[in-house]
């Protein structure tokens, strides 16, 4: 099913969904146990927003981890058992992919901290000019998009949470990363992709 055009997507934020273990967070086993009800509806496809392991600055869109699930929502056998279950119902999952920018708390970005030029290209490293911001781009969280290394003497972009880093789509070896990755899900049987 690559075209959409005739398919109902139907959204849903894991966090306030449907909680199992009465720990005031919804999760996978919640949306499982729903699914006879999205049946109901007539959809074809689930959109989940990000369930991957996250700090949590902006609502799971700072993955730490992209081939992981945040213990939050449950395990990777919890969403085997959601893609199982959903596509016995002809429902299929659709992941928002957050490509855009990693978490600081992401191995990448971690290396690149250590000074590891391979993961520094991996985002955005400039230098300031005459004592100010590399440019005077805004956060559209507020304030400056870049934020201050001292250690490199350099800025690193971030178009929104100063823990958000922003990602270098120009560079072969950012793109080649998240081709592993959506393979990697599409492996598991993630059937759509919506990119942020």
């Amino acid at each position: 099913m690559r075209n959409f055009k005739d398919k109902v997507v139907y959204q849903i934020y894991p966090r306030s969904f449907m909680d199992t273990n009465n720990d005031g967070i919804g999760d996978l086993k919640g949306i499982i146990s729903k699914l006879d009800y999205l049946k109901e509806l007539g959809i074809d496809y689930i959109w989940l927003n990000p369930i991957f392991p996250s700090p949590q600055a902006d609502n799971g869109y700072d993955v730490s981890d992209y081939c992981a699930i945040d213990p939050m929502f449950g395990t990777m056998e919890d969403l085997e058992a959601l893609i199982d279950e959903a596509s016995k119902r002809n429902i299929y999952l659709m992941f928002d992919m957050v490509f855009n920018h990693s978490s600081t708390e992401h191995k990448w970005f971690k290396e690149a901290l250590k000074g590891n030029e391979k993961y520094k290209n991996y985002y955005f490293f400039k230098k300031g000019k005459d004592g100010k911001l590399p440019t005077n781009w805004c956060s559209k969280f507020g304030g400056p998009a870049w934020k201050y290394v001292p250690e490199f003497d350099e800025y690193y972009l971030h178009l929104y949470d100063e823990k958000q880093a922003d990602m270098d789509w120009t560079n072969e070896e950012v793109r080649n990363e998240f081709i592993q990755i959506l393979n990697f899900w599409i492996k598991k049987g993630i059937r759509g992709f919506r990119f942020d």
